[in-house]
């Protein structure tokens, strides 16, 4: 079963890094640069903390379904976002007339800049710690985090760094999780995260599409002539994380899902041909 407050805390992440590009795209605000600033110490660390508590989880599936998880799961939403969010960059040049990026091919695998590192690195730390024992993962987790902090912040900082958040996660989710006494997590139990609750569920969801529907939403405001950031910013967090609703609910349909998720394809000749050979069956339930 899922855990409430895990989904939740989630859900807050996610909503914390809206926060954070709605300020880099609508303008800035005094208060919500402040927020931003205390956010920035726990945001991602939490974030790939979380994720790295349902490692164990994942893993106990075997290695070869965790990993063909991970690739439709994460690895497959990274390339179709990061295409699309290469594709807007690349009209944008094209309309004004700018030259493309010299290194565009490496552009389309990896943008450090972009904001869909996050799922890369994800990808990158499930990969890597499939071969790994528990007790090397649990050792390794607090030596990166501290190897991170001796480190220049430099990219390669942030992903040292987080991959030992990543393993923490995993470390506290084996070992800590099933020793919390039954009162704290009865608590916990109780506790109603509501839509927070939705959006961590669905967090991959939100946080792929949450800037490129940011970008061109703060765009249509300032033509629409409302250039003030106490109008732009509510309008620059509450559009895409509508949008990112809006596209959650409609993932029952196939080609939505598949912007999240490695399609399935199902055969239609063989459902045809059973469905010919078989023409007075029952049908099944559902």
């Amino acid at each position: 079963m899922r855990q409430q407050w895990v989904d939740g805390t989630r859900g807050l992440c996610v909503v914390a890094v809206v926060l954070f590009h709605a300020e880099l795209t609508a303008g800035p605000l005094p208060w919500l640069s402040e927020t931003n600033q205390e956010l920035a110490r726990a945001r991602m660390p939490l974030l790939m903390g979380l994720s790295g508590m349902l490692l164990a989880r994942s893993l106990a599936k075997g290695a070869r379904r965790h990993v063909v998880g991970k690739l439709r799961a994460v690895l497959w939403p990274y390339a179709v976002w990061a295409t699309l969010d290469l594709t807007h960059v690349v009209a944008d040049r094209l309309v004004a007339g700018q030259p493309l990026p010299p290194d565009l091919a490496r552009l389309a695998v990896y943008n450090p800049a972009g904001y869909l590192w996050f799922l890369a690195f994800l990808f990158c730390y499930h990969l890597l710690a499939t071969p790994l024992p528990p007790w090397l993962r649990s050792v390794a987790g607090p030596a990166l985090v501290l190897l991170g902090g001796s480190i220049e912040s430099t990219d390669l900082h942030r992903f040292v760094t987080l991959a030992g958040w990543f393993l923490v996660g995993d470390l506290l989710g084996r070992v800590v999780g099933p020793r919390v006494p039954a009162a704290v997590a009865a608590l916990a139990a109780r506790t109603r995260w509501g839509a927070l609750a939705s959006v961590g569920r669905h967090s991959v969801v939100y946080y792929a599409c949450h800037l490129v529907v940011m970008v061109y939403a703060v765009r249509l405001v300032h033509r629409a002539g409302l250039h003030d950031p106490r109008l732009a910013v509510p309008l620059a967090v509450a559009v895409p994380l509508a949008v990112g609703a809006l596209l959650v609910h409609l993932r029952r349909h196939r080609w939505v899902d598949a912007l999240f998720v490695w399609p399935r394809v199902e055969s239609t000749a063989v459902t045809e041909h059973i469905g010919a050979a078989a023409p007075q069956a029952a049908p099944a339930r559902t």
